[in-house]
């Protein structure tokens, strides 16, 4: 008799120190990575059960944390390729802007035309011996189903001559599609005496499918060219241009 008491005594301690033990091990980290039992923030004798429950219920509330914070993100990375894309759109026009401010590119500006530019030095009557080569380059921007090339590949003119040249443009698709070009000279500092009387450059062209056309570039190359130190030796230019698709397009 003394003995089954004695026994069941023991086993009542035995099943509390149990009980304790899961109540401290079944415990969670806070946010300052403490570990709290589960006894110090859960009412009532916790079990198994109501462990899991609580685990599975901070693991949810980390996964719509993350969900959150990935679609914040994905707005940002949305914000950013919508203002790289009006960006492009932008930079034809501003470009145009630029170069008739500047006379970059061997644009004209608003102080001197190209025909006054001609009659003034056709009065001093200076010939020049010194031959430039200007090469033609054409690009198409991606996407663009256009055929774009050079007819000529190069032209020989000396300083104070005008030239005409001709690019070829071909609509490969099966839709209809305006573009519109810009262009740069290289080196870049012979551009100022690169100067364009008549080119299809900033403005759109509409082409149907399957057509080609003609475009001309009419341009001088200014004889002061020749009193520049700068260029001394430059006897080589580039012109190149890139066509676009018009934003009416996209």
């Amino acid at each position: 008799m003394g003995a089954n008491a004695n026994h069941g005594q023991n086993m009542g301690w035995t099943t509390r120190l149990m009980m304790q033990k899961c109540e401290f091990h079944s415990g969670l980290f806070d946010k300052n990575r403490q570990f709290l039992p589960v006894a110090l923030w859960y009412s009532g004798r916790p079990s198994c059960h109501s462990v899991l429950d609580i685990r599975r219920h901070y693991v949810t509330d980390a996964s719509a944390e993350q969900e959150r914070k990935s679609k914040k993100m994905l707005k940002y990375l949305t914000a950013l390729v919508f203002a790289m894309v009006a960006g492009s759109y932008a930079a034809v026009p501003l470009y145009q802007r630029f170069c008739q401010a500047t006379g970059y590119g061997g644009t004209v500006n608003r102080r001197e035309t190209v025909e006054e530019k001609i009659a003034r030095h056709n009065q001093d009557g200076a010939v020049s011996a010194r031959e430039i080569v200007v090469q033609f380059n054409a690009d198409v921007a991606d996407g663009m189903q256009w055929k774009f090339v050079p007819t000529q590949r190069e032209i020989r003119v000396k300083p104070g001559e005008s030239a005409l040249a001709f690019y070829t443009a071909e609509n490969q698709s099966s839709n209809p599609i305006t573009g519109v070009s810009t262009y740069n000279i290289t080196p870049m500092k012979a551009a100022l005496y690169f100067n364009k009387i008549q080119c299809f450059c900033f403005e759109e062209q509409r082409l149907l499918p399957g057509e080609q056309i003609d475009m001309p570039v009419f341009f001088y190359i200014d004889p002061e060219i020749e009193t520049d130190p700068k260029m001394d030796g430059v006897n080589h230019l580039i012109l190149s241009y890139t066509f676009f698709k018009s934003t009416e397009e996209k």
